[in-house]
């Protein structure tokens, strides 16, 4: 009987020493394999009846430590996140350039400047006004192309949000089936080694892709959530969406509706992901690139006001100015209405030598200091009747777009200047007040100083595009209004779409929740957001079919002005450009400005005055007030000193990304080691596991054989 035990306790031994032989080849057979932890073959002694009677098989146990395995995806998502960053802010620093470098945007502001005061010392020289005019094209067409390429990285990342999700699904779908076969083999007592590998390598992926949290159940499958606590796999995967846009631009953000939401079911995950490459991606397009965006548009829009308000004072000589299409556009001309400040505009129609061919004062054809657009436009064509003889001349007139446009015939051999002064006759701005949607009290929205710049009629630099977007500026999310008042839409041919009653201790939130619960303004497509940016939000009104909207207040309780609300700069880096008549004929730029002859008692003009070139060659010099933009704070700079600012905070984020980057590749590389020290297949000792089973196998078959030969001995007894 004893030997037939021995046979058996050395069959067991044979058993068993072949298997783990097997547990040996996988893993050396593995130990490449992405994902693959060792596998060590456990045995026990099996005892029957209280003797034992050889060895069994226990089964293969996963050399894992959970709490690594957690570090490692926990770091994975802030790897994600952290290499999105890294690989933008490398892409926007590459556009950017350094404030040395002789094509960034600080040098070309520089350029600029240079060339104005060139054109100072020497206005005759038609040279000097030609490279004004193509530095200042080479300024405007570097903002546009930086401001382009901000809005390619973000549809680029809105798309990259699209494959990220798209593979979560896949991931999820891909944990889901591995958790069906896990809880099947485990249920029918076979391995689960490799699908649980299998499936800890599929939520390390998972964990790149976006922050999770999970918990195992005793069944052996994985329940997997956000953070938060949304379920993404619980028996069954939940499919997560996002579809990316085919087109953005620097007023479109995710808070106005404009970007498609990250769903889970009918929860909208996107602000909630905060780890991974999808809230990398998440960060850059709605955070990051807006706003660099909003800081180049800033920029943008501060040269092209300073430039037009001191070209708008000016009048090209020798050329005869004779066609004039202002900027601002009017969506009622017989209903807005303009108010004169102290002093007057003089009007004055100057021969090819300069001097004054006819002159009368703005104030004089109105009959007074305040009238309707229309009426402006009915001075100017008086004083021209005049000049005429009396014959009716109707040379200015408000344009098909909504535009004061004068064009005298090119027959005549008079050009067309104007001359703002104060109350002792000195070339003062005067200050235009515009009563924006024509109200009956005469409430104005705002004030612009300068005849001729309020409409633009001698712009320098213009943007062609439709005022359909109003921003407030930056505030903090804890604004609240002071005062009870009422703001009103407008849209071409109807200057009081809606009016939208605004009470104290309204939030900005509560102003954007009424302007979207309004029926007439939803029917007319306007609509209001919350915006983040910088220390605080601003309050975003759009008119979604770009329509010329007129933002407005019913009351003079000073609501828009502390705000701060008004057309958006949003998109001025991207449209600004040279005007297309100065942009072709560069003898058109404004150099000097009309001067009265005391003398004389009348204007003129002489080629050789420089006033308007050096005074928009001083604007370079002087220190203008920037509003808070992106991360850039209010405050007083040269236009070169924020454009360098602008290269300076671009640069150094994208040193700290790096930087942040290398750090944590580092320490998931350290993870990724001490993962390796526990789990990885190590070649020595695995050869060492090898000759231990090879010799269990071989002493077992040698017992084998030695009781196969007392077997045989007995037999031979017997007989």
């Amino acid at each position: 009987m004893s030997i037939t035990l021995a046979l058996g306790a050395a069959m067991s031994g044979l058993t068993t020493a072949q298997q783990g032989l097997d547990s040996v080849a996988r893993n050396i057979s593995n130990v490449n394999t992405k994902g693959y932890t060792r596998k060590v073959f456990v045995q026990e002694s099996q005892v029957l009846a209280g003797a034992g009677v050889g060895v069994r098989a226990k089964g293969l146990e996963r050399t894992v430590d959970e709490s690594l395995l957690r570090d490692i995806r926990r770091e994975a998502a802030t790897g994600g996140d952290y290499v999105v960053k890294n690989t933008y802010y490398s892409r926007i620093q590459d556009m950017f350039g350094t404030p040395e470098d002789n094509s960034s945007i600080a040098h070309n502001v520089e350029a600029l400047a240079s060339k104005f005061e060139a054109l100072g010392v020497d206005v005759s020289d038609v040279t000097q006004a030609l490279n004004c005019v193509q530095s200042a094209l080479t300024l405007s067409d570097q903002l546009s192309r930086m401001s382009n390429v901000l809005q390619d990285l973000r549809m680029e990342a809105d798309r990259s949000i699209e494959s990220d999700v798209s593979s979560v699904n896949n991931l999820l779908t891909r944990i889901d089936t591995l958790n069906a076969e896990i809880v099947r083999n485990q249920n029918t007592f076979l391995d689960t080694g490799d699908l649980e590998d299998q499936r800890d390598q599929a939520l390390t992926d998972l964990s790149g892709l976006m922050d999770i949290s999970y918990f195992k159940r005793d069944s052996g499958e994985i329940i997997i959530m956000t953070p938060t606590g949304r379920s993404l796999l619980d028996k069954n995967p939940v499919t997560l969406s996002h579809m990316a846009v085919t087109q953005t631009a620097a007023g479109l953000t995710y808070d106005g509706g404009n970007f498609n939401a990250i769903s889970a079911g009918s929860y909208d995950l996107t602000t909630e992901i905060k780890g991974g490459s999808i809230a990398g991606y998440v960060d850059m397009r709605d955070n990051v690139l807006p706003s660099l965006q909003s800081e180049l548009d800033e920029l943008a829009s501060q040269l092209k006001d300073s430039l037009n308000a001191v070209h708008n004072r000016g009048t090209p000589y020798p050329e005869l100015a004779q066609s004039f299409t202002g900027t601002r556009t009017f969506i009622d001309s017989s209903s807005q209405s303009i108010s004169l400040g102290s002093g007057d505009v003089q009007l004055v129609l100057y021969n090819a030598d300069g001097t004054q061919a006819a002159q009368s004062t703005l104030k004089t054809e109105m009959g007074g200091s305040s009238g309707s657009i229309d009426s402006v436009v009915n001075a100017l064509n008086a004083f021209f009747t005049d000049y005429k003889g009396g014959t009716p001349t109707t040379w200015a007139s408000v344009d098909s777009d909504g535009h004061l446009a004068i064009d005298i015939p090119s027959t005549e051999t008079v050009g067309f200047a104007m001359r703002d002064e104060d109350t002792t006759g000195a070339a003062a701005d005067i200050a235009v007040r515009f009563n924006a949607d024509g109200d009956a009290g005469n409430i104005y929205e705002s004030t612009t100083e300068g005849f001729s710049s309020f409409f633009g009629l001698n712009d320098f630099y213009v943007d062609s595009t439709a005022n359909y977007l109003y921003d407030s500026k930056i505030v903090s999310t804890s604004w609240k209004a002071s005062t009870t008042s009422g703001m009103n839409f407008g849209l071409p041919g109807n200057l009081t779409v809606a009016t939208v009653a605004i009470g104290p201790q309204d939030t900005i939130a509560t102003i954007a929740d009424k302007i979207n619960a309004n029926s007439t303004l939803s029917a007319a497509n306007i609509t209001a957001s919350v915006v983040n940016e910088g220390s605080g939000v601003r309050l975003r009104i759009l008119q979604n079919d770009g329509q010329e909207l007129v933002v407005s207040e019913t009351t003079s309780q000073g609501l828009l002005a502390n705000l701060g609300i008004e057309p958006s700069k949003s998109g001025t880096a991207t449209a600004m450009t040279v005007r297309d008549d100065l942009a072709k004929d560069s003898s058109l730029l404004a150099s000097g400005i009309l001067q009265y002859n005391a003398d004389t008692g009348q204007y003129g003009l002489a080629s050789g005055d420089n006033s308007i070139a050096n005074a928009m060659a001083a604007i370079f010099d002087s220190s203008v007030s920037f509003s808070e933009a992106g991360k850039l704070s209010a405050g007083k700079q040269s236009f070169s000193s924020y454009a360098a600012s602008l290269i300076s905070q671009t640069s150094s984020e994208a040193s700290r990304a790096a930087a942040q980057s290398e750090t944590q590749q580092t320490l998931t590389n350290t993870l990724a080691l001490k993962q390796g020290e526990v789990s990885g297949v190590n070649l020595d000792e695995e050869l060492t596991q090898l000759m231990i089973f090879q010799q269990a196998y071989t002493a077992a078959a040698r017992v084998i054989t030695t009781t196969q030969t007392l077997f045989d001995i007995l037999n031979n007894i017997v007989q």
